[in-house]
């Protein structure tokens, strides 16, 4: 349970140590029951396969909630879907004066903060975190609970990461802004690098079989990009919670900035941060995402899950029609037949070739890759641990 801990720790200011190593131990660690290194990118395999954990939303107050607190507390009820709920949380309400659980009382007497006067909402990480440390905790009001829940920045992530982006990395600023330019430059400039140097795996039929990818081999494509989190800004006052509580130490380091890549279906490698956002560290975690997801198991793999209000599932169905509908065209302006008089067109108008052509179903264009099958099972499994980018 410390390996992300322990990831994160391994590279802050020196370079005495390389957080590839972390990462090669918890995919060794992680290994053990997977029948096979599945060769979809890790950032694919996320999105398609690992849906978010739930966190822990505490509603703490006294007697009966006011109609507008009641109706504010039915709005926030997660919808559910296939494999989570939006926003992917568990809300427990716990009337003091009624008869709660008692943990939740015991943990309410001894962290409740003094100027407390009405319902208060208490945010905790996933239970298969194991971190009792609160995300964030704010009035019960429209908006602030709207905001801890949702926020322009999260918005922003989710729609990248829909329009294709392999990770968004999110800048936390500290407040110094020449440290701020100076680590928001860097990473936008080695992640150009970074994303036409690397090359995706080739992925095998078999795991396009198994439904370990829904989009065609040829859509995948290597692209970050950067969103910034401004400091003091009261609007993601609950996202910037969410990423400085998610290590023990990382409070103590604010007034440095951190990076943390973003991926999947939202969830957070553990943060670069002050000197540890260099070109070194920038390229380990862009090749860890890129290359094959040895280990398919997402709690075995290093990271941890955002809270998001973002319909995962729907968002994955609208990027398969895009991509969908722009192979569509694509198909249609390559048979269109070219502009030039037909010498008989009388047989042209009884000619099959003459007739509109059929493009062919999404189906069919996957067994494509079937064709290359014996050609990888030749050339063996693509296996991340011998991935060696440099500078």
């Amino acid at each position: 349970m410390r390996l992300v801990t322990l990831l994160a720790r391994a590279y802050r200011f020196s370079m005495n140590r390389c957080i590839k190593h972390w990462l090669i131990a918890g995919l060794l660690l992680g290994s053990v029951g997977v029948s096979w290194a599945c060769t979809v990118p890790v950032f694919r395999f996320a999105l398609e396969q690992w849906p978010p954990d739930q966190f822990e939303v505490v509603l703490f107050h006294e007697g009966a909630l006011t109609t507008a607190q009641a109706a504010l507390l039915e709005k926030i009820q997660p919808k559910e879907t296939e494999n989570t709920s939006v926003p992917n949380i568990r809300i427990h309400q716990v009337d003091l004066k009624g008869q709660p659980d008692a943990r939740w009382v015991s943990w309410w007497e001894k962290n409740k903060p003094a100027e407390a006067t009405g319902p208060r909402l208490v945010i905790f990480y996933p239970a298969s975190t194991m971190m009792m440390t609160p995300v964030w905790s704010g009035e019960f009001k429209a908006n602030i609970v709207s905001n801890a829940l949702q926020s322009p920045a999260r918005k922003k992530v989710a729609a990248q990461l829909e329009a294709g982006e392999s990770a968004v990395w999110v800048l936390v600023e500290c407040g110094d802004q020449k440290k701020d330019a100076a680590a928001k430059e860097l990473l936008e400039t080695r992640l150009q690098v970074m994303a036409q140097k690397l090359k995706l795996p080739e992925v095998k039929a078999q795991d396009i079989q198994s439904g370990y990818l829904s989009i065609r081999p040829e859509d995948l494509k290597l692209s970050f990009s950067v969103v910034t989190l401004r400091a003091g800004d009261a609007a993601e006052s609950a996202f910037r919670e969410t990423l400085l509580n998610s290590e023990e130490d990382l409070k103590e380091l604010a007034h440095e900035p951190m990076a943390f890549p973003v991926f999947g279906r939202g969830r957070a490698l553990p943060a670069l941060v002050g000197k540890g956002i260099n070109a070194h560290m920038i390229d380990e975690a862009s090749a860890f995402l890129s290359g094959p997801c040895s280990c398919q198991v997402k709690r075995q793999n290093p990271g941890f899950d955002l809270l998001t209000s973002v319909d995962w599932d729907q968002l994955l169905e609208n990027q398969i029609r895009a991509y969908d509908d722009r192979a569509q065209a694509n198909i249609s302006v390559e048979t269109q037949p070219a502009n030039s008089p037909n010498p008989n067109p009388e047989a042209a108008g009884d000619s099959p070739e003459s007739k509109t052509p059929v493009t062919p179903s999404r189906p069919l264009l996957g067994l494509i890759p079937l064709i290359g099958l014996p050609i990888l099972i030749a050339g063996g499994l693509i296996v991340f641990l011998g991935r060696q980018p440099g500078d």
